[in-house]
């Protein structure tokens, strides 16, 4: 519009509208947050080298007692064929002791394992039952995890379980709580319920197992001490387990009142029937890894053979978690040729330790692999929250 002198104004143009500048973050806290993302690459750093240097530890073990073995079983073939050689009359064996030393260099023959003679497809079923028993304790965590009001999904807490028996390498048997409750804690399961639930789930499949052990070698004529052992382990184990004692550690140790109810109850008596079709897993992959080794001896019956062999393995487990040492180095094949020695023989049955070890710890590595795979497509880790924004000046 014209102005009164005649002249036009421009129009005032309009200005674009200016947007606040970002918000920016303080520095000190930029620098807590980088610090703490490195802390925890170091810490996953230093969890996953301990745990590799543990199982590096136990392959190896293992395999030099399995060396040793067959050279201890050559090394007495050869003390035979010197007998049998002997030419001078005071050395040489009688009639009757041929006989019975050639027996002996046969059974010694056929129980040198060989990559020819060993059972493939014994030792195929036995990974197979070794994983499936592993899986199934993973349904002892999660009952105990929902009585304590937490429902993961299920394919997280097998995942959580599978993850954690790596731990049991490292000395100390701490590594496999950390694992356990770290992968459980990206489904926002809080640090202590999980430690809760994890030391649960292992108390009661050691208390499950030593019963098992403990009902079967009571049959055997087996050292008192590991009669005595089977019950103490039993007792002591399922003592943190029971509802009233559960309760007043919950209370404790979360800060709040716990009322349990009839829930801890039912959750005891899923964990004993999930943790004996564990065992029984167990206990049968054992027995086929038993009929796998190549022996001379007559077999065994089925019923009886897997009897033995869970009660030998199971024992093993708890007398060797309870001894703190990585994977139970020593203790287990004591226990294992004890009690198995007396149907196979102590050779047969320190060889069938050995390669039990062995083929575990396959089995527990691949379904370690497994559930890595599976958190880090499914449970990506949460990104830290956002710096808090400091308005400009």
């Amino acid at each position: 519009m014209p102005e009164p002198n005649g002249t036009s104004q421009p129009r005032p143009t309009a200005m674009p509208p200016t947007s606040d500048p970002e918000p920016t973050m303080p520095p000190t806290y930029a620098r807590k947050r980088s610090r703490r993302k490195l802390a925890i690459r170091i810490v996953k750093a230093l969890i996953a080298i301990a745990v590799i240097v543990g199982l590096g530890f136990t392959v190896r073990s293992a395999a030099q007692q399995w060396h040793s073995e067959r050279e201890r079983v050559v090394t007495q073939i050869e003390q035979i064929d010197s007998r049998l050689a002997a030419s001078s009359t005071a050395d040489a064996p009688t009639a009757g002791e041929r006989t019975l030393l050639a027996q002996q260099r046969q059974a010694l023959r056929h129980s040198i394992p060989t990559w020819s003679n060993i059972g493939w497809i014994p030792i195929g079923i036995a990974a197979l039952l070794y994983g499936a028993g592993t899986l199934i304790s993973g349904m002892v965590l999660r009952a105990w995890l929902s009585v304590l009001g937490y429902q993961p999904p299920l394919a997280l807490v097998l995942a959580s379980q599978t993850l954690g028996h790596v731990g049991k390498y490292v000395p100390g048997k701490a590594m496999v709580v950390v694992l356990r409750a770290g992968v459980l804690g990206r489904s926002s399961v809080p640090l202590m319920p999980a430690t809760i639930g994890v030391f649960l789930e292992t108390f009661m499949m050691m208390a499950v197992g030593a019963t098992v052990a403990g009902v079967v070698i009571s049959t055997l004529p087996v050292p008192p001490w590991m009669i005595l052992a089977a019950a103490g382990g039993a007792i002591l184990a399922s003592i943190p387990t029971l509802p009233p004692v559960l309760q007043i550690v919950t209370t404790r140790l979360m800060d709040r009142q716990s009322s349990l109810g009839s829930h801890a109850w039912l959750a005891c008596a899923k964990g004993w029937a999930w943790s004996i079709v564990s065992w029984i897993m167990i206990g049968g992959s054992f027995a086929m890894i038993v009929t796998a080794i190549p022996t001379s001896a007559p077999p065994e019956s089925a019923a009886r053979l897997l009897a033995i062999a869970t009660a030998s393995i199971s024992l093993a487990m708890v007398i060797g978690f309870a001894s703190l040492l990585p994977g139970g180095a020593g203790v287990r094949e004591l226990v294992l040729t004890t009690i198995l020695g007396l149907v196979t023989g102590p050779t047969h049955a320190l060889l069938a330790a050995i390669l039990a070890r062995l083929v575990f710890i396959v089995v527990e590595c691949v379904l370690a692999m497994m559930a890595w795979c599976y958190l880090h497509s499914r449970f990506a880790p949460k990104p830290l929250s956002p710096a808090p924004a400091v308005p400009p000046a």
